[in-house]
């Protein structure tokens, strides 16, 4: 198991000014373990599928609050997964040509399985962040999420891990949809996001090496023969959220665009700079909610866009919630198309135990075989607080 570290050194530094003001400090260590257990169609079709998936999470807080309202926290995650060891941080091989280059952002590509297969059971370190917050916005480095995924506004689901898209657990090893923007993965950063007004939010993320090798996404993977170096990243980063006073109605969307540096790692694939542009929108009212969110980005090669778009009604209920979500992406240069879809119902109980089942129908088709596969798919999620005191 392979872990990374981070020192931040904005902890140290600002460690003296808190002495000296001898602010609380809130400390919390929260857990969280997510089991997906399946039961799906054989793999006669060519599907890698699991039956018995896990994530499991330690997440660590330290948060002060100075005399002026300046806020200052730092943030730990450990996570802990066994997903499908053919499809390891949702990067794919469809097909038999070695020389494939895969997509700077999908991470798809028309050659061999990346690794013959990758690791059952992966360890990272995803987050480890200092932030600053105050009357001026909210300032981050360390590892994390840019912007563009932070602001990130779709449909709804009951399933958390074993989803239609941005899937974090891949059941069958066919999951193709992504619409969350996120180019960079858990790679250091800088970002900054504005105070809201007016409803509104804006935000900033430079990653000088997108070269993370997260859980859900591995910038820097490459096929048999070519990898991609993408660096100089910039997200920009616009979220937005009203509701309606009269008709209860509240609107959550949002705009994100990245430009990156994207070169050869080793190989000679023919990476050029990447682009890319999504948008989401979220609705609720009531019990009811819905959105739906579309993605497009030129992947850094030549006549490889990667589109992707899904849609979904969730509905609350005091029994159980119930959600329908569908999508579709499509790779011009892995040459696939991909669709996966999602009937579930779902239940929280007390004490943090969530319960979903849903069914499950993912394919892709390539340009000499379709992959599909279908079945049913059971998370249950146990989360809680371990521990939380405040130090003075």
């Amino acid at each position: 198991m392979r872990t990374h570290f981070l020192v931040l050194s904005p902890v140290l530094l600002a460690a003296p000014m808190a002495m000296a003001e001898r602010p609380p400090i809130d400390l919390e260590l929260d857990s969280e373990t997510v089991l997906a257990v399946s039961a799906l169609g054989d793999d006669d079709q060519g599907a890698n599928s699991e039956s018995f998936l896990a994530e499991a999470s330690l997440v660590g807080t330290a948060e002060s609050v100075l005399d002026n309202g300046v806020r200052l926290r730092s943030r730990v995650a450990l996570r802990v997964q066994k997903d499908n060891p053919f499809r390891p941080g949702f990067s794919g091989g469809f097909g038999t040509d070695p020389s494939a280059a895969p997509g700077a952002f999908s991470g798809l590509s028309n050659g061999p399985v990346p690794n013959g297969g990758g690791d059952d059971l992966r360890g990272r370190f995803e987050t480890a962040y200092f932030q600053i917050d105050g009357g001026y916005g909210e300032l981050r480095l360390g590892k994390d999420q840019g912007v563009a995924a932070r602001f990130f506004e779709g449909a709804p689901e009951v399933l958390s891990h074993a989803r239609a898209d941005n899937a974090l657990l891949d059941p069958t090893g066919l999951s193709g949809v992504r619409t969350r923007h996120d180019l960079t993965g858990p790679s250091a950063k800088l970002s900054y996001a504005t105070p809201r007004l007016l409803g509104f939010r804006a935000g900033l993320s430079y990653t000088p090496e997108a070269d993370a090798d997260g859980l859900d996404r591995r910038p820097a993977a490459g096929g048999a023969l070519s990898s991609p170096d993408t660096e100089n990243v910039i997200e920009l980063a616009l979220n937005g959220s009203r509701t309606l006073r009269d008709s209860g109605l509240k609107i959550d969307g949002t705009l994100a665009w990245s430009k990156a540096d994207t070169k050869a790692r080793f190989g000679s694939a023919p990476y050029e700079d990447t682009e890319t542009l999504s948008a989401g929108l979220r609705l609720e009212q009531g019990r009811w909610s819905g959105g739906l969110s579309s993605l497009n980005s030129d992947n850094g090669l030549p006549d490889a866009d990667y589109t992707a778009w899904s849609t979904g009604v969730m509905r609350e209920g005091d029994l159980f919630d119930v959600s329908l979500k569908y999508g579709e992406a499509e790779d011009d240069g892995a040459n696939l198309e991909a669709t996966s879809w999602r009937l579930g119902v779902g239940k929280t109980f007390s004490g943090g135990t969530k319960l979903a089942l849903a069914y499950l129908d993912d394919e892709i088709v390539g340009p000499t075989q379709t992959r599909s596969n279908q079945g049913i798919v059971m998370e249950i999620t146990l989360s809680g607080e371990m521990f939380a005191l405040t130090s003075y």
